[in-house]
């Protein structure tokens, strides 16, 4: 296996690797990198504030604790290649050698427990790298997909956040995920103060893209169906006056997991009853004040404990749904 010995850190600052270009344009190289060196450089979400967070939320730790005692500690090779991408355009090659500069940062499209196995082991690992150059956020996403969906399972709320930057998904589909990030990143959103998580990378958030994301879309399906109205604005307005409508019920308790309605499988819920509401009301009626005073008719022991930790998967919602639409809407 290849050690220290097989990089050398250049005069000019950065690191000399064993380097080939395998594609002109956009660039791709091929290259081998030391573990310690590339853990240092790369992020496993472009958007991810502290990499190594980063890292901890997405890879399972036994995984990769595994990786290091059966391959890096025993001296073995890897058999197939991290591919990374990174939005420099070219890096500087000189025969077979390619110069990596200090401020060289890279996305672990794949192989991110591989990568962080490095973090378990004392030998240092020569990592062979498919380096995708050039590559704007949204390209890394179109990337990151189409690797990953015909291998794994993509958490759902990151294949969400990739959906609004690839943008090749149908119109309700594209919708929804931009009106998702403007609950998350909006200031007139509810959820500004106590977050969305959008990747699944946010443990601590309690409510997730992947758990929003199905039912909005099913909203937004069937009110493009009805009423033809494309006008993502709208939306976001509807959606930002609704939440806020939720909150009030219980202001003190937004943000709370354990209050009666900051629950995913509640809003998940209550998100059918507003698909409904949008059938018997045009939006411009569905204000905030309008949709509070009707959820206000909810009786909370509808949302108790122990009913909701009843409503395990798609069937307990549409129990939660049923009792809270008879409540809401009754007489409508």
């Amino acid at each position: 296996m290849a050690t220290k010995q097989a990089v050398t850190y250049a005069t000019k600052g950065g690191l000399d690797v064993p380097g080939v270009v395998v594609r002109e344009q956009p660039k791709v190289y091929l290259a081998a990198i030391g573990g310690p060196w590339l853990l240092r450089h790369s992020t496993p979400s472009w958007r991810a504030e502290d990499p190594e967070k980063g890292f901890q939320r997405i890879v399972k730790e036994r995984r990769a604790r595994e990786i290091a005692r059966t391959v890096l500690d025993t001296g073995r090779t890897f058999p197939n290649a991290i591919t990374l991408a990174t939005t420099t355009k070219a890096f500087e090659v000189t025969e077979c050698s390619l110069h990596l500069p200090e401020s060289a940062k890279f996305l672990v499209v794949d192989g991110q427990h591989r990568l962080w196995a490095q973090k378990h082991s004392k030998i240092e690992g020569t990592y062979p790298c498919i380096i995708h150059m050039g590559r704007t956020e949204q390209q890394m996403a179109e990337l990151f997909l189409e690797i990953n969906d015909n291998q794994r399972r993509v958490p759902s709320s990151l294949r969400w956040d990739l959906v609004r930057l690839v943008r090749n998904e149908d119109q309700a589909t594209i919708m929804t995920a931009d009106i998702v990030y403007e609950l998350a990143v909006s200031k007139e959103s509810p959820f500004y103060s106590v977050g969305i998580d959008l990747t699944g990378e946010k443990k601590e958030l309690t409510i997730k893209q992947g758990s929003l994301a199905p039912e909005i879309k099913t909203l937004v399906s069937r009110s493009l169906r009805r009423k033809g109205t494309s006008d993502l604005d709208d939306y976001v307005t509807l959606l930002n006056h609704f939440f806020v409508a939720i909150r009030s019920l219980d202001p003190e308790g937004w943000g709370n997991p354990n209050s009666t309605f900051f629950k995913a499988r509640v809003l998940r819920a209550l998100i059918r009853v507003l698909s409904d509401m949008i059938g018997k009301f045009p939006l411009d009626q569905l204000t905030t004040e309008r949709m509070r005073d009707m959820l206000a008719q909810i009786d909370k022991e509808t949302l108790s404990e122990e009913a909701v930790r009843k409503a395990q998967g798609s069937a307990g919602v549409q129990d939660l749904y049923n009792q809270m639409r008879n409540q809401v809407l009754k007489g409508s």
